[in-house]
């Protein structure tokens, strides 16, 4: 059920144990990438980021109290084909004009088997169809991403999608219930909650994300 207290067992019958992480908080900086793409690294632990339509995030933000992981970061905008865009235009090319196929083609050229992905918004949406097609990862957390309502099937890998309870658009809990292997929904929270939260020390999202990003490398 939405924002439901943790440990929850999910589909896979993983223990999800959330917690404050008490390793040394990373400063490790997201690098953003303008031009061309990053090859996660088969024989390190890497976390993926992908941008949403506003770019966030840009280039530096502690996103985890979790040590031991390169963050890697990749602009929506460049992924589609269209630096130049943002916002509301930005959206337009995703989703009226290919632009979301041409993000997640590009994504399908990483080795990202040994990588957890993480999708802001849109960029989300992007990782998630890039999965479907075929790109490899460890794990993949969706944040925001309220297109996911429009998909019918679960992805082979473990799965986290976490929602602002007052965003309109987000799935139903039924969607919730059956297509990824975790979700929360946030007291109050609106779609872009995470701008704030996710660079916030200590905050309930991070603390989720750390939790369950820890339970794959055990």
């Amino acid at each position: 059920m939405a924002g439901a207290a943790f440990p929850v067992k999910s589909r896979y019958g993983w223990p999800y144990i959330a917690h404050t992480p008490n390793r040394r908080e990373g400063n490790a900086a997201i690098e953003t990438i303008k031009n061309g793409l990053i090859m996660c690294r088969s024989r390190t632990q890497d976390l993926l980021v992908v941008s949403d339509i506003h770019g966030f995030p840009e280039t530096f933000v502690e996103l985890l109290d979790a040590g031991g992981f390169r963050h890697r970061g990749l602009q929506l905008a460049s992924l589609s084909g269209r630096p130049d865009l943002s916002g509301d235009n930005l959206h337009d090319h995703l989703f009226n004009k290919g632009g979301l196929q041409q993000a997640f083609r590009g994504l399908l050229e990483l080795d990202g088997r040994m990588c957890v992905g993480i999708g802001f918004s849109a960029g989300g949406t992007a990782l998630w169809n890039a999965v479907k097609e075929g790109l490899e990862l460890k794990a993949l957390i969706c944040v925001s991403s309220t297109r996911l309502r429009l998909e019918t099937s679960p992805l082979n890998i473990p799965t986290m999608v976490l929602w602002g309870e007052a965003d309109p658009y987000r799935p139903t809990e039924s969607w919730n219930n059956t297509l990824p292997s975790y979700w929360k929904a946030y007291a109050g929270k609106q779609h872009d909650f995470y701008r704030i939260d996710a660079v916030t020390a200590n905050s309930p999202l991070r603390t989720d994300i750390a939790a369950f990003i820890e339970s794959l490398f055990p």
